[in-house]
């Protein structure tokens, strides 16, 4: 039985609470354990680091992330879709041609390294190389998940999700000991924490994906036409793999590490709030993807779901109040070196009030209408690329805050109108 107080909830939006906690409930355990991990070394990476080696590590990871479009992002979600059709071969096929393409990654990071090097920056430059050369097992061998995801084997995906999760913690907190203890220098602490990073992400994924990659009998068969709808979702995901990262990048470029390191606070909490606003998501609304698409689907969906998102950003509008409230408090106890980031986490926070309406994403797909899904998979990254590209150049700090928002509503409200047209 459902607590007495979710059925006024359940009344209000409209769905089936019992079900978003019967479905999530490995998601949930997940999402939580991450989230305590990630909170517990933003609290320490804002107390022993300074912010300009923090500053540092963001920009490397940043760019790497960027170039992580060679990693076939897309590849994975052809991963799990022929694994959920029969066909286990595609994670062998599919895993090896993403670790290789990764490499393309390498190659980035080696070149970044050798105009810093010219340009005097050694410090960066060995950021790039030592975190260039692991990055294929970092960003290469995680689409294990992939097929855990395709056998809805979601109870042994999440358990290795914990001991990866664990492992890199420990490597994290493992190399802030080392940094606090030997009281390294910047240049020196940025190599560490670059090192446990790549150590303590490539080794579980590699590990994992040799677990899964003898699970699957070698004459397998990939699922025809695999590689190409892989190739296919990942050149549609460039825009959106800039759009994440380009704020990051541009600040280190234009004003410096440490104003990079106070951003990356301001946005800390809300997006780990944005995190659990989005297990609802992910548990009760994809089965509309399962649906036969339809013009019944569709009338029904234009019909029922607008009122229910509606209900939620409600919800959403109380607990963003209630953050805005906390947030200087709790960053006076958790980030005493970064009360500078108070003000623009509280701004940046109301972005989460129209969280509910990246639902719509998911009925564009269940509504089966391809040049609508094109128009909002390239249309809204490419407007917050444009967005960020101008605003922190001008306004700095400022102008990546106020273009995330942008480009956040964009994610939020063109889906809903591609939707409702």
């Amino acid at each position: 039985m459902l607590p007495i107080l979710a059925r006024p909830v359940e009344r209000f939006l409209g769905i089936d609470l019992g079900y978003v906690f019967r479905g999530g409930s490995w998601l949930l355990i997940g999402k939580i354990f991450g989230s305590f991990i990630a909170f517990f070394l933003s609290v320490a990476y804002a107390r022993y680091l300074p912010k300009s080696v923090y500053g540092d590590y963001r920009y490397v990871l940043s760019v790497l992330s960027i170039a992580g479009i060679f990693a076939l992002p897309g590849m994975a979600t052809a991963i799990t879709r022929g694994v959920a059709r029969g066909y286990e071969g595609t994670f062998r096929m599919g895993g090896q041609i993403i670790f290789f393409s990764s490499f393309g990654i390498t190659l980035v990071g080696f070149v970044l390294a050798a105009g810093l090097f010219f340009h005097g920056q050694s410090s960066l430059a060995w950021g790039f190389i030592i975190a260039s050369l692991i990055v294929p097992f970092v960003e290469g061998l995680g689409n294990w998940r992939g097929y855990y995801d395709g056998k809805s084997a979601f109870k042994e995906k999440t358990i290795l999700n914990l001991y990866d999760q664990l492992f890199y913690a420990l490597s994290m907190f493992l190399a802030i000991g080392i940094i606090v203890l030997f009281r390294t220098q910047g240049p020196v602490s940025l190599l560490v924490l670059l090192s446990a990073y790549s150590l303590g992400e490539g080794i579980p994924n590699t590990l994992f994906f040799l677990k899964t990659f003898k699970k699957v009998p070698k004459d397998s068969p990939a699922e025809p036409g695999s590689v190409r709808y892989g190739l296919h979702l990942s050149l549609m995901n460039i825009p959106a793999t800039i759009a994440n990262y380009l704020d990051a990048v541009l600040l280190h470029a234009f004003i410096g590490p440490v104003t990079l390191a106070t951003y990356s606070f301001a946005i800390a909490l809300p997006e780990q709030l944005k995190a659990f606003l989005s297990l609802p998501a992910d548990i009760v609304f994809p089965k509309l993807s399962t649906q036969t698409p339809g013009q019944t689907l569709s009338v029904n969906l234009k019909k029922t779901l607008p009122k229910k998102i509606f209900k939620s950003s409600f919800i959403t509008l109380v607990i963003v109040l209630i953050y805005i409230a906390m947030a200087p408090f709790v960053y006076k106890i958790l980030f005493p070196k970064y009360l500078d980031a108070i003000l623009f986490s509280q701004v940046f926070a109301l972005s989460l009030i129209l969280f509910p309406f990246t639902i719509f994403n998911t009925a564009l797909k269940a509504e089966g209408n391809i040049k609508k899904i094109y128009v909002y998979n390239i249309g809204a990254p490419m407007i917050q690329i444009a967005v960020l590209a101008v605003l922190i150049p001008i306004y700095g700090l400022w102008g990546a805050i106020l273009g995330r928002i942008i480009g956040r509503l964009t994610n939020y409200l063109l889906p809903f109108l591609l939707f409702k047209k």
